[in-house]
């Protein structure tokens, strides 16, 4: 991995996932039916071994795509909702349900849409972990928290193309500690702060990542150094989002903060250079 990526061992990395449950868990406190939380908590009590939570988690998402009409959603959740066929009623009932909904999506088409999205979607867990290391820090009060959260949820359900991120919610309500919170982020993380704006964008360079995964997973890669890429993030623990991008640039890379603002005026200006020439 790049310089400056903070060293996580096997008990911080279940730690991250336990601290996305408490917040997710939180949310569905508010909204007992909302798709994004019940969905990442299924994943999440599946990956620390809790299966009986895992199922359950998963089979009221499944009942809540169902209740909607949503016959696309539901169906792509069968197979996980298969691997716990005949052990629980609840399960066969809710793929009767799904049955009943809509067929079951095919599966070349199902793997082909899941390879496709799979590196563009928005790793809400990790931003949600990151809102959480804050409010331990005592960087958040539990009200900001509570709102960043909210927020975060939500901006993760919509449709438009946005960068979903803790420190984009912060800036967007002129939090005045903004810039103590980067450099608490920076520090913890041992990510450098850099003003992405401050170096001269090349298109050849920008166009290492595409613009989707740009905005959606809040990173740019705005330098190279020799055969290695400078790589500017929006969070600086979202340890996937960096095994990611170097597998899609096949090169080594140094991750480095910048602050939303400046990542967002660096997004509008690679807008244009990779803007196709005007007639």
């Amino acid at each position: 991995m790049g310089d400056g990526e903070p060293k996580q061992s096997v008990e911080d990395l279940e730690a991250e996932v336990w601290n996305a449950i408490a917040a997710f868990e939180q949310i569905l406190e508010a909204m007992p039916t909302d798709r994004v939380s019940l969905e990442t908590l299924s994943d999440a009590y599946e990956k620390v071994g809790d299966h009986t939570r895992a199922k359950d988690y998963l089979v009221r998402l499944v009942n809540v795509l169902a209740d909607e009409g949503d016959g696309d959603a539901a169906s792509a959740q069968l197979e996980k909702l298969r691997k716990y066929e005949g052990e629980d009623p609840d399960v066969a009932k809710a793929i009767e349900r799904v049955e009943q909904l809509a067929p079951a999506p095919k599966e070349g088409k199902a793997a082909a849409r899941s390879s496709a999205t799979q590196h563009v979607a928005v790793n809400i867990t990790g931003e949600l972990s990151f809102a959480w290391n804050l409010l331990q820090a005592r960087e958040l009060t539990q009200e900001e928290y509570s709102r960043v959260v909210q927020e975060l949820s939500d901006a993760s359900t919509g449709s438009q193309m946005v960068t979903v991120s803790v420190l984009h919610v912060l800036h967007e309500h002129d939090m005045p500690t903004l810039p103590r919170i980067l450099a608490y982020a920076s520090k913890e993380s041992s990510t450098p702060l850099v003003s992405v704006t401050s170096f001269d964008l090349q298109a050849d360079t920008v166009r290492l990542l595409e613009i989707e995964f740009m905005i959606r997973r809040g990173a740019i890669v705005f330098e190279t150094m020799g055969k290695d890429a400078l790589v500017a993030c929006m969070n600086p623990y979202d340890q996937q989002l960096r095994k990611d991008v170097e597998a899609i640039l096949n090169r080594k890379c140094h991750f480095y903060l910048t602050p939303p603002e400046d990542f967002d005026n660096a997004i509008e200006k690679i807008k244009e250079l990779l803007a196709p020439p005007k007639a």
